[in-house]
């Protein structure tokens, strides 16, 4: 699995020339990692309004920054909470010999965008929304990473490279919540490569592991004590049914034979 990852300071335009060896029947995807940024802390994640996220205008939920209703003059046109203020907005680009990689900020599936009704008209005519989105959706993570952007292979068009090859990252911007990001450059694996779908792979083939072993385990004990009683009826269920004929001398089983 393809992962590489690199350090951007804060306020800093920075370049990298790293070498990679791309797998042409992967996806290429770009992440932002917050080092000790904690997106799990109640107040934070409630830190929105629902309705003024599904509105036509954000106006037309009078809120201000902190989502505590105001007067409509005083309305902020953008959404409210300190999820959406805390947001990156770094850029980051790749390319390979001066030619930039076609990648997307289209980071969220269709069938998502279709169906969902959480963020409306307003919202997802913020530039970048999608890139937003992902990141109104907090991290169980003390390490935030979010994506940053993807491409499919056929996007990518990487036919024409083979083994390694020399691709440019390029980073800027300023986060004010943060004094460095780790940019992490990837291409998914057995697990992916965001950390919660990481940690629930993981998880999950050792949960999985313990009980295939248990089962096995159980299975061997089994089979060892038919071996070892041989062949017959429980002696505990006949020894039942001999005292059973002692004090009533009529019954009969198939068991005393």
């Amino acid at each position: 699995m393809l992962y590489y990852k690199t350090k951007h300071e804060n306020g800093q335009t920075e370049q990298r020339q790293i070498s990679l060896h791309l797998n042409q029947k992967r996806p290429l995807a770009l992440y932002y990692q917050i080092p000790g940024f904690y997106q799990n802390i109640r107040s934070y994640v409630q830190s929105f309004n629902l309705t003024q996220l599904a509105s036509d205008q954000f106006t037309d939920v009078p809120l201000d920054e902190n989502c505590k209703t105001t007067t409509p003059d005083k309305a902020i046109n953008y959404p409210c909470g300190l999820i959406y203020r805390t947001r990156v907005e770094d850029v980051y680009t790749l390319s390979i010999n001066n030619i930039p990689l076609q990648m997307n900020a289209k980071i969220i599936s269709k069938n998502f965008i279709e169906f969902n009704t959480f963020f409306g008209k307003a919202f997802k005519q913020l530039p970048n929304w999608q890139r937003t989105a992902d990141w109104m959706r907090p991290s169980p993570f003390k390490d935030v990473q979010k994506v940053y952007s993807a491409a499919s292979q056929e996007e990518l068009n990487l036919s024409s490279y083979s083994g390694n090859v020399t691709v440019e990252l390029k980073m800027s911007g300023t986060h004010n919540y943060s004094a460095f990001r780790n940019v992490v450059v990837a291409q998914p694996g057995l697990f992916g490569n965001k950390n919660e779908t990481a940690a629930l792979g993981k998880m999950n083939l050792a949960f999985g592991i313990v009980c295939t072993v248990c089962a096995l385990l159980y299975l061997l004990v089994y089979i060892y004590i038919k071996v070892k009683e041989g062949p017959g009826v429980d002696k505990g269920m006949k020894h039942a049914i001999l005292k059973l004929q002692r004090m009533e001398p009529g019954v009969t089983s198939r068991y005393t034979d």
